[in-house]
């Protein structure tokens, strides 16, 4: 545990900037890798009514994708999801028949789960800890770039990504740790190196010691191995923060805005720029989550976050009730811009960095996939749920739909000290002061 903290506290630059030009490599790989992200949003959303199809079928893509990144590596598992996608394109564009469109966009929906699964737990492995939150929370903009975008993309421009991965991936360096955990220590090295990481011997030495000590606890790397001992916390929290993050009514807000604006009584011509407002302050919002997820903590965000959204929410049911004066509409506005700004700077963000960091290092492929099954799971009951709660066919609430809607710590820590603090048994609370020599370690 020595060397590990050493070589954390080894070097810190006195900013952000600082710390991603020196670890540019890691981070510009870790950025090509979401670009995966982007084609995610864009079939979903393109397909409309056939996303549920979609999401159901990036399932089986999800929990297929961490089980190939465990034998095959986080490179070449994107690579096979890549080369589906781009066949199930063709069958899309040259589809005859709706079946046929159909059958694509099912095995599209394939792929679609290893784009949003990997990328997080590879920047996860190749980044050190001092831009690791930076890098992980990073996919939210690319799948939030994906949704602003993907209405005005033909479906032929679907290729256009994953051409651009399979074009780089021969030379986008493997996850070290999967090199480690399959002996290839040589080329975990060489790749410790090409990343910036300063001792990169050391570094290798406390990936290989982690390993270990994770592999005498247990040998197998089966999907019930995520809800035994220490390790069922860890998945609680890698599922549960992206269940939390749909019951904020994320969906109604960024999904919806548009459409909700347009009941309140604003024009179609308003309301579509005002949506356009949101999706642009939500985009700032995701860039000053990469300085805040650092210096407050992932807890600390998450837990302000979400009070803030929980005031918002109450707020825009209030003004609702309130009555129909169109100055209490546009303060409803205010409330859902302010509420997209604080999602996409808090607990959005910092769900994809929580989900990919807490997992240990043996089952992190397989947890971060049952995470992306949560999040498309509540994400599909939440595109059902919401049109029929503001529609006014249906529940026709409105506003009113404002008032219906334990993470721990990990800035800092590195992943070796993260599988002691739940061995132990630790708090949430106390991970961020917990002092491991005093309990033994």
């Amino acid at each position: 545990m020595v060397s590990e903290e050493s070589s954390v506290d080894e070097l810190k630059p006195s900013s952000t900037w600082q710390l991603v030009l020196q670890y540019r490599a890691a981070v510009l790989w870790s950025a090509f890798m979401g670009l995966a992200a982007i084609n995610w949003g864009m079939d979903v959303l393109l397909a409309d009514r056939l996303q549920y199809f979609i999401i159901y079928w990036g399932f089986f893509g999800a929990i297929g994708s961490g089980y190939l990144a465990d034998r095959l590596g986080k490179r070449m598992t994107l690579g096979i999801g890549c080369i589906v996608s781009i066949g199930a394109v063709f069958m899309q564009i040259f589809a005859a028949q709706a079946v046929t469109l159909l059958v694509g966009k099912l095995i599209n929906g394939l792929a679609i789960g290893a784009f949003l699964t990997i990328p997080s737990g590879y920047a996860a492995e190749i980044c050190p800890v001092q831009v690791r939150g930076l890098t992980t929370s990073g996919v939210q903009l690319h799948q939030h770039l994906s949704s602003t975008l993907a209405y005005k993309i033909p479906f032929s421009l679907q290729f256009f990504f994953p051409l651009i991965l399979l074009l780089f991936l021969p030379f986008t360096p493997e996850s070290p740790w999967h090199l480690v955990r399959t002996n290839h220590q040589t080329l975990a090295l060489s790749t410790l190196s090409r990343l910036g990481y300063p001792s990169p011997t050391s570094t290798l030495s406390e990936i290989t010691k982690t390993i270990e000590l994770e592999t005498k606890k247990s040998q197998s790397t089966i999907y019930l191995d995520c809800f035994k001992g220490a390790n069922l916390r860890r998945t609680e929290i890698a599922m549960g923060i992206f269940a939390v993050a749909q019951f904020t009514g994320v969906v109604f807000i960024i999904g919806y805005s548009s459409y909700f604006f347009e009941l309140a009584g604003l024009s179609a011509s308003s309301s579509f720029s005002l949506s356009i407002g949101v999706s642009v302050l939500g985009l700032i919002g995701v860039i000053c989550s990469w300085f805040l997820i650092d210096r407050t903590g992932r807890r600390s965000t998450t837990l302000y976050g979400l009070t803030i959204i929980v005031i918002l929410l109450f707020l825009i049911g209030i003004l609702d009730v309130a009555g129909d004066g169109k100055s209490l509409v546009y303060a409803q506005v205010a409330c859902i811009i302010c509420f997209a700004f604080t999602y996409l700077a808090t607990i959005g963000p910092i769900s994809f960095a929580l989900f990919a960091e807490i997992p240990s290092s043996r089952l992190r492929s397989r947890t971060v996939g049952l995470g992306i099954v949560v999040q498309n799971v509540f994400g599909v009951l939440m595109n059902i749920v919401v049109p029929l709660l503001i529609s006014p066919d249906a529940a026709d609430l409105g506003g009113k739909v404002g008032f219906i809607f334990g993470v721990t710590a990990t800035k800092g820590r590195g992943y070796a000290e993260l599988d002691a603090l739940f061995e132990k048994g630790v708090s949430a609370r106390r991970f961020s002061d917990a002092v491991l020599w005093g309990m033994g370690i």
